[in-house]
């Protein structure tokens, strides 16, 4: 029998609704607006350096990305929050602010998806995935979501794609101070001084919360610094991110949502960043080192740590468009369940991009990794980006790539779950095919089709004659889909589009037969989104259709539309900006969980209507 946990009723018609009419309204700006007609080219020309470790113009990579640009970031706090607008990235979240949010690519889980800053991986070395609710938009230039495998170029994790945060250069920083207040006593107080050679950006958020135990306060800063040295350029990154976050659990009843089935646990957690990039000329060292130290302090399982420090030293070389390198990688975690344990990853890369009769451009990609408990892998890529005139682009691309199993999956043992240190890494093969328009001058469609194969995917393994769980690789998925985006850009500052995902991810091998068939936990089928960008003034539209919570697919969550928007004026010195989010009031929620008492499963909520306004003051 299904459990649908529903939030109001009519929610799906009503989202097919205003996802009609925002089409309309769309439509009438498209056409209808004057000043847009003689603008120069705007997409193609754009540069990207995730999907290929240089730079490259967009519409000659065979790589689907999508750009999340500075302006549309001033819409977002948190990096999970802007990625929710891209085509084919599910999100889940647990509750906000604060609350753990992850995100996936085209069906694939969170610990599949590589995340960067600045090319640096950040994904937690025991969860294989990161908190994206703790990296605020204040000092973020642009994200780029690359939806391929990416194991040829970075190795473990890529199996679904990358998605780089690149943070502002000393030129972008918005010298200013800002001030922001908003619904359940959110407050945000941020500052930014750049020269030429230094930046600093520190910043100050807090929220009372929507829910009891919902409060959340962090600080974070972030700096950097660019000094001429003897063999070249040096450039000194530094990040901090502390918080102390309420963790309420699902609420007593779904009728209360405003409840905490645990009231009393607290979450404390620092994230440290360095990294020391030398760049001479074509040649570019880098050295990094993430620190994360997370408490948790729950009132009835008792408190838990997890503590983990990644080192990495980088060298890659640039010659043309042939670009080759090697990494070493040290992965050190201690945790409450897993103890304290290292791993080791050393990895060596080479990549060439090159163009056939001026109208096909190849990029052959091969990189092999060696890692210290998984062993060997070997992953290569191709790319073919087919051009037969300026305004039509065909891609074609296929791969590997594979995922390391985590500290936790090696070493967890809680005396009823135990990990493994003889599992092996998850691999995928990967194919897609693709169509890019350029429609006129200031617009663009783009269609693709991927498939992927994913097999040894990593479960806990629950024997009923033991009454124990064991990690194995005894997993196999299918995932396929489609995805459409067009966009077109409106005066100097305006920007109208519109993305559509249709996802179809399949359990193919489980250890339970009962799963095997079924669709993959949080996938939605079918994802809309609709936006509108005037000058600094946005509407958004996110229809997320239904998705089962539970590997059965017996617990349904309701398809659900949020409307957010933001105007922004200039007003004497100042900019001023009234936000709302989730205009329509929409009940919905992304993620499901346990009563910790009576085990009965509920919906974490999300926040209804919330209001805000800002003030800005540059210098």
């Amino acid at each position: 029998m299904l459990m649908k946990l529903s939030s109001k009723p009519a929610t799906e018609r009503r989202g097919f609704l205003i996802i009609i009419i925002a089409f309309i309204n769309l439509s009438f700006v498209i056409c209808h607006l004057s000043f847009a007609q003689d603008l120069p080219r705007f997409y193609g020309e754009e540069v990207v350096v995730t999907a290929a470790r240089l730079p490259q113009v967009a519409q000659a990579s065979p790589w689907n990305t999508s750009v999340i640009t500075a302006d549309q970031l001033k819409n977002f706090r948190t990096a999970g929050e802007a990625l929710r607008i891209v085509a084919g990235v599910d999100a889940q979240s647990y509750g906000a602010p604060g609350a753990l949010n992850s995100v996936r690519l085209r069906g694939a889980n969170a610990s599949q998806v590589v995340i960067l800053v600045d090319g640096k991986r950040v994904n937690s070395p025991t969860l294989g995935m990161i908190d994206l609710g703790d990296i605020l938009t204040d000092n973020i230039d642009r994200i780029e979501v690359v939806r391929a495998p990416l194991s040829a170029v970075y190795g473990s994790d890529a199996v679904a794609g990358a998605i780089n945060i690149i943070t502002k250069n000393n030129q972008s920083v918005n010298r200013g101070v800002i001030l922001l207040l908003g619904s359940y006593g959110e407050q945000k107080y941020s500052a930014a001084a750049a020269g030429s050679a230094y930046s600093v950006t520190v910043s100050s958020d807090q929220s009372g919360g929507f829910r009891r135990n919902g409060d959340y306060r962090a600080t974070s800063a972030a700096g950097k610094l660019v000094t001429p040295v003897s063999l070249g350029e040096m450039t000194v990154d530094y990040s901090l991110y502390n918080a102390d976050k309420g963790v309420p659990g699902v609420p007593t009843s779904d009728a209360d949502v405003a409840s905490a089935t645990e009231p009393n646990d607290r979450q404390k957690d620092k994230n440290t960043a360095v990294s020391f990039t030398l760049q001479n000329g074509a040649s570019r060292l880098r050295a990094y080192q993430n620190t994360t130290d997370q408490q948790l302090a729950p009132y009835i399982f008792g408190a838990s740590s997890n503590q983990t420090v990644q080192t990495g030293l980088e060298l890659q070389q640039t010659n043309g468009r042939l670009v080759y390198g090697v990494e070493a990688r040290e992965d050190q975690g201690k945790t409450t369940m897993s103890g304290g344990h290292t791993i080791r990853n050393y990895a060596v890369f080479i990549e060439n991009t090159f163009t056939l009769a001026r109208r096909y451009t190849v990029t052959a990609s091969l990189r092999g990794d060696k890692h210290s408990t998984a062993g060997t892998a070997v992953n290569p890529r191709l790319g073919l980006a087919y051009q037969p005139n300026p305004d039509l682009v065909v891609r074609a691309s296929a791969g590997t790539a594979f995922r390391a199993p985590t500290l936790n999956e090696l070493y967890w043992d809680d005396g009823w779950m135990f990990g493994d240190t003889a599992l092996k890494p998850e691999r995928s093969f990967t194919y897609e095919f693709g169509l890019e328009r350029q429609l006129s001058g200031n617009s663009f469609a783009k269609l693709s089709y991927h498939r992927t194969a994913v097999t040894d995917l990593i479960l806990w393994d629950w024997q009923s004659s033991t009454i124990e769980t064991q990690a194995k690789n005894i997993g196999e998925a299918e995932l396929e889909g489609m995805e459409f985006e067009l966009s077109r850009a409106l005066g100097d500052r305006g920007t109208a589009f519109v993305n559509y995902t249709y996802q179809r991810a399949v359990n193919k091998k489980d250890f339970d037969a009962l799963a095997v068939g079924k669709t993959l936990r949080y996938t939605p089928r079918n994802k809309y989104n609709v936006g509108l960008t005037l000058g600094d003034s946005t509407l958004l539209v996110r229809y997320v259709g239904e998705r089962y919570a539970d590997a059965y697919n017996t617990i349904i969550l309701p398809a659900y539309t949020v409307v957010d928007f933001r105007l922004a004026r200039r007003l004497g010195g100042f900019d001023v900006e009234l936000a709302c989010r989730n205009l329509f009031d929409e009940r919905y929620s992304e993620a499901v969980g346990n009563d910790p008492v009576t085990y009965a499963v509920r919906s974490y909520p999300l926040p209804g209507r919330t209001y805000s306004v800002g003030v800005k003051w540059l210098f």
